[in-house]
């Protein structure tokens, strides 16, 4: 039977949160304890996104898609951006990013999922890790409505390597064998270039570093240059 997304993500997304960003609401079980331990490459990505993003923060509307409780919104804002709204498809996870930021009139969150986006009000839209769970159409279909607003957009970048052969392990595990099929996929940054580039043609950028592992971030902004 096909796995609806948005249970899944209901189900998942906040307690994967704190086990990877924080700390376990209550002891996992020995596969997941394992993965918390070893997650130091997604706390990488979630401290150096926002200073990448920072020089080009100014004044500018930020949409994150895929934002689950909100964890980048507050540097975001700190850093300059005029405004943040985050979307996710896990009504749990906007509660609690709503809770979290209720004092902030320039952070907002709504419900969403990617098939029913609207043209973005954003002059930045950001993701991290959204497209590893997405087919190319939908990908695509996040670029047209994006528009001619910049990107920076965090993939699980395809490589020969014994972390991605761990991860790829990991995933079957815990749930991939009872997904039917909903699982991350593993792209290349040529690939993401080639879908963003099929609507508005610019020059991208590439930042890998040995803390991202496997990880890359692909933008449309210069990021990284002269670190």
């Amino acid at each position: 039977m096909p796995v609806d997304p948005k249970q899944f993500w209901e189900d998942k997304l906040l307690a994967w949160e704190q086990g990877r960003y924080g700390q376990p609401g209550r002891p996992p079980g020995p596969l997941e304890w394992i993965a918390n331990r070893s997650s130091t490459s997604l706390r990488y990505r979630l401290a150096v996104t926002p200073e990448l993003l920072r020089p080009f923060l100014a004044g500018r509307r930020v949409v994150e898609l895929g934002c689950g409780s909100g964890l980048l919104a507050a540097r975001l804002i700190a850093y300059g951006a005029a405004s943040y709204l985050g979307i996710d498809i896990a009504e749990s996870a906007i509660r609690k990013a709503r809770d979290t930021h209720a004092g902030d009139a320039r952070i907002a969150f709504a419900v969403g999922s990617v098939a029913e986006l609207s043209p973005l009000p954003a002059d930045l839209v950001i993701s991290l890790g959204l497209f590893d769970w997405l087919d190319d159409e939908e990908i695509a279909n996040v670029f047209a409505k994006s528009g001619s607003a910049d990107f920076l957009h965090a993939i699980a970048e395809r490589r020969p390597g014994l972390q991605q052969w761990l991860h790829r392990a990991y995933v079957v595990l815990a749930y991939g064998h009872r997904t039917d099929g909903y699982r991350p996929r593993y792209l290349t940054c040529g690939h993401i270039e080639a879908l963003a580039k099929a609507v508005v043609p610019r020059r991208l950028h590439v930042f890998r570093h040995r803390q991202l592992s496997f990880g890359a971030l692909i933008s449309s902004l210069p990021i990284g240059e002269g670190r």
